[in-house]
Order: C-alpha cells, then sequence, then structure tokens
C-alpha cells in the first residue's frame, strides 16, 4: 500500500504576496527619470540646433550663397533653404511638440549671407518643460551663443 507524503512548499497565496512585497521595494527604489528624460531631450535639441546652424553658414561661405532659415510656430519644424524662401530646402529638422521656440527679438527668417554673417541680431528662447535656453545671435560672422537661464 502506498502512503502518501506530505510534501511543504509555498503555496500560491505565499508566492504572491512575496512578489508583491519586492515588486513595491524596486518601484520605491528606483528613481524618477522623468527630469533626466527631459535634461537630455532639450540637450539633444540644443546640439542639433548649433550644429545646424554652423551648417548654414558654412553652406552660405563655400557655395557663396545665402541660406535662409525660417522657423514654423504652427509646427515643431525649422526649414533651411539655399538663396530664399522658396528656394531648395536643405534641410528641414522637425523637434519635440513639447519643446517651444520663441522669437524675442529675432524675426524669422534668419538669414546667413555669403560672408557667414547673420542679417539681423536677436534672441531665441528655446523651453522643455521646466528648462529655458537663450540663443544669442550676433552682428559679424554669424557669431552665436547658447545660455541656460
Amino acid at each position: 500500500m502506498k502512503t502518501m507524503r506530505k510534501e511543504s512548499g509555498f503555496t500560491l497565496i505565499e508566492m504572491l504576496i512575496v512578489f508583491t512585497i519586492i515588486s513595491v521595494l524596486i518601484m520605491l527604489s528606483v528613481p524618477k527619470m522623468d527630469h533626466l528624460v527631459e535634461k537630455k531631450q532639450i540637450d539633444y535639441f540644443i546640439e542639433q540646433f548649433k550644429d545646424d546652424m554652423l551648417y548654414a553658414q558654412q553652406y552660405a561661405m563655400t557655395h557663396k550663397s545665402s541660406v535662409v532659415i525660417v522657423f514654423y510656430h504652427q509646427q515643431p519644424v525649422y526649414r533651411m533653404m539655399e538663396g530664399s524662401v522658396f528656394g531648395r530646402i536643405l534641410l528641414q529638422r522637425s523637434y519635440s511638440v513639447n519643446l517651444q521656440i520663441q522669437p524675442v527679438t529675432l524675426q524669422s527668417p534668419l538669414i546667413f549671407f555669403p560672408n557667414g554673417n547673420v542679417n539681423k541680431s536677436g534672441t531665441i528662447l528655446v523651453t522643455y518643460g521646466k528648462q529655458t535656453y537663450k540663443i544669442v545671435f550676433l552682428l559679424g560672422k554669424g557669431r552665436f551663443y547658447v545660455q541656460k537661464l
């Protein structure tokens, strides 16, 4: 005759309670990453924007033609064209809808002349969440700088 042995082990309820406790502890120990994502998003945009402006300046000087940069406020996009607003599109850059480009003293379009100078000086504010950057274009060889506010 076979005897039934009583095997010891964990019940399903005990396992679920342990997994619940472990998952709550993990959720509490992992820091919130929202602010890091926000910072990286705007940092990436600023770096890309600086590279695009330098590209526009270099293109204007090497091809001996003006480069026009138009900021579209209805859409999250800016466009770089050769010669005029209706010229050949050199670059069209989209960015996050959460990111806002606000012209303060610099009105669209921004033009790089064949000698590398900009048509006018001015300031643009770039805002993403709680972070704001000021981009200032100076007269003379298209110089500009970015300042975190």
